[in-house]
């Protein structure tokens, strides 16, 4: 339980220095004034009487009840009384007035002034409280007289949750406290919360004055339902196996402690909180002892011990069951193997099974352990056969019975079956990667050599990055081991695209030049070339081209040559893996060729002779720059623009 000042947002605490109570009458006042308004037991007090009377020396008088003999000062219009210490509860301050200038009228005023002490007391709450249950917070408030001027207030947190004050002024000298009694059902969201009992004395016009106060923080929780285990199947003996616990709709779940036992012995347990209102507890059991064996799941609140706990506990069926063993022996092809199936030292009914697949050969019961047999004859097709040893043990819930199994190869000695050629590409491709393995089926595993041609390869794997022609012939593969061996061969045919493409003309083989024929000619063009497969040819011709025959493949005709068979022929070379391609430049010559030699030439001879002609002439005439010539003014020089005689001049360069 804690104590502390608080201050709620609902209230205005109004502390004051004074307190006046103010007669008013016709004529003139009387005040009385206390500082503080509402005094501690035990603490100091002040409280003066003055008057508005026009007088200038009016008769005040203060008179308290015996016992009472405060320190007074005064003046003209007032008295002040000091009380060091208010050690009674009914302070009465009783004061009178006598005007002569109001006709000798007398006005009286009283005030009761508050004394309190801070005396709060709250009953204790339990430890913790249950969710979802009611339960009662009582509050005692101090002694305070007049008892009508207290007011108790319940808040939770800062919020006001019950009020409460009496109407009766009550006696000086009785101690009659005022009490409040808040009821409430505890929830999760008290969990934790604060509730703070306010102990207020009323000074009138609506003011309160905060003496004390007191608060208690509430622990809160739920626990309906008690631990599930959730793990209840068989566990064999010396196996380790999970056990798991949990507790549902807890609160709070990071309090509840969740603890696994057996034979009174905790054990090591892993704790988790797979959401916010639930506990979830593993361990890791190894029992060591066969038969029934009872474990308990224990779920508490360790920091409220007044939390009963709550279990739950089962009985675990622990039972012995070794694996099955088989045994399948390694035997020459011809001749007998014998299969053994055991299971020994269970605890329970046992079935026992000799399997091939789902075919069972052999099928027995025990309760203690046995051994079953069966017998095959060893041949090459059996090799790699698996059998299984199969054993079920079945327990007191037949829904819970165990399997477990074992199973072993029949391996099989014998001389391999045969060879197998794989070719990593189906053809044999100039310029392509080639790979060839060879499987023998045989045990032990057989050995592989490789020959070409009778020629010995020392590997085993055959790779060939790039395929030539030379690497033509046969491959022959023998897988062999110590029960004998096998053969198998494969012909290598290369297949390449068409290469050494050759044109020939009236069986004149070409290459890059031009083939002048005369017109009238008989021509035969014929294009050869390689390749695997055998390629296919196609001629282009020259567009104006007439009359070619296109014989036998590759071969042109041409019956009676003419300038429209001048041209480009072009052999087209093409297999499925790749084309090549020649041309050859064929020209035709006729009559008429010669007639343009002829006139060539006297076209040649006739320039020749002008140009003699004219190289003669030039160093006759010649040409001349006339130099400082004057004009000719002769009439009888038809051109009066002619140049006069003896005048230099200077010939030109022709």
């Amino acid at each position: 339980m804690g104590f502390r000042i608080t201050s709620p947002d609902e209230y205005i605490y109004f502390f004051t220095l004074t307190f006046s109570i103010t007669t008013n009458v016709v004529g003139f006042e009387v005040r009385i004034e206390t500082n503080p308004p509402a005094v501690e037991f035990g603490d100091s007090l002040k409280a003066n009487c003055s008057t508005t009377c026009a007088d200038s020396e009016p008769l005040i008088m203060v008179e308290y009840k015996s016992g009472i003999n405060p320190i007074r000062k005064s003046g003209s219009k007032w008295i002040a009384d000091l009380f060091p210490s208010v050690e009674s509860w009914d302070i009465s301050v009783p004061c009178s007035v006598m005007c002569q200038a109001e006709e000798n009228k007398l006005n009286e005023n009283k005030r009761v002034v508050v004394v309190y002490n801070r005396e709060l007391n709250i009953t204790s709450p339990p430890e913790v409280l249950e969710v979802n249950k009611t339960y009662s917070l009582e509050c005692i408030g101090p002694r305070v007289y007049p008892n009508n001027k207290l007011k108790l207030t319940w808040l939770r947190g800062s919020e006001i949750v019950q009020r409460n004050f009496t109407g009766e002024e009550g006696f000086p000298d009785e101690d009659k406290r005022l009490r409040n009694i808040f009821n409430f059902t505890a929830s999760m969201s008290d969990d934790g919360q604060e509730y703070t009992c306010l102990a207020e004395v009323d000074l009138g016009s609506n003011t309160t004055k905060p003496i004390t106060n007191s608060s208690v923080t509430l622990q809160t929780y739920s626990f309906l339902d008690p631990p599930r285990i959730l793990d209840k199947r068989p566990i064999e003996m010396k196996q380790e196996a999970t056990l798991t616990c949990e507790v549902p709709n807890v609160y709070p779940a990071e309090k509840m402690r969740v603890r696994w036992f057996q034979d009174g012995k905790e054990l090591n347990s892993v704790t988790t909180r797979p959401n916010s209102n639930t506990v979830r507890t593993t361990t890791t059991w190894k029992p060591q002892v066969a038969g029934l064996m009872e474990v308990v799941c224990t779920a508490d609140f360790e920091e409220y011990p007044s939390v009963p706990p709550k279990n739950d506990s089962v009985f675990i069926e622990v039972f012995v069951f070794p694996d099955p063993e088989i045994q399948v022996p390694i035997s020459p092809e011809g001749n007998p193997v014998n299969i053994t199936c055991s299971v020994f030292n269970v605890s329970g009914e046992l079935q026992l099974s000799l399997k091939n697949r789902n075919d069972i050969l052999v099928n027995e019961s025990s309760r203690t352990g046995l051994s079953i047999y069966y017998t095959v004859d060893a041949e090459a097709k059996l090799d790699g056969q698996q059998y299984i040893c199969e054993a079920e043990l079945k327990l007191q819930d037949p829904s819970t019975s165990r399997v477990k199994k074992q199973v072993d190869t029949l391996h099989v000695l014998y001389a391999p079956m045969e060879a197998q050629i794989f070719k990593a590409q189906e053809d044999w491709i100039e310029g392509k990667s080639q790979n060839l393995t060879c499987h023998g089926a045989g045990n032990p595993a057989p050995q592989v050599f490789w020959t070409k041609d009778g020629k010995i390869l020392s590997r085993e794997i055959l790779h060939i990055p790039s395929v030539q022609m030379w690497h033509s012939g046969l491959y022959t593969c023998t897988v062999t081991n110590e029960y004998g061996s096998r053969n198998s061969s494969v012909n290598s045919v290369i297949l390449y695209k068409p290469q050494n493409t050759t044109i020939s003309v009236n069986d004149q083989t070409v290459s890059g030049v031009p083939v002048t024929l005369s017109e009238g000619d008989e021509v035969t063009i014929i294009c050869n070339s390689s390749g695997n497969p055998t390629p296919t040819l196609k001629w282009e011709a020259p567009s104006n081209g007439r009359n070619i025959q296109d014989g036998p493949l590759g071969v042109l005709h041409i019956s009676h040559a003419t300038s429209e068979h001048q041209g480009i022929y072009k052999c087209t070379v093409t297999n499925k893996y790749g084309t090549d391609e020649k041309e050859v430049d064929i020209r035709i010559k006729g009559e008429l060729w010669i007639l343009f030699l002829v006139i060539a030439g006297i076209l040649a001879m006739i320039l020749l002779v002008v140009a003699l002609y004219k190289i003669s002439s030039a160093h006759k005439r010649g040409l001349y720059k006339v130099y400082k010539a004057k004009p000719n003014n002769n009439p009888q020089i038809p051109n009066g623009n002619e140049y006069q005689e003896n005048v230099p001049l200077k010939k030109l360069d022709p």
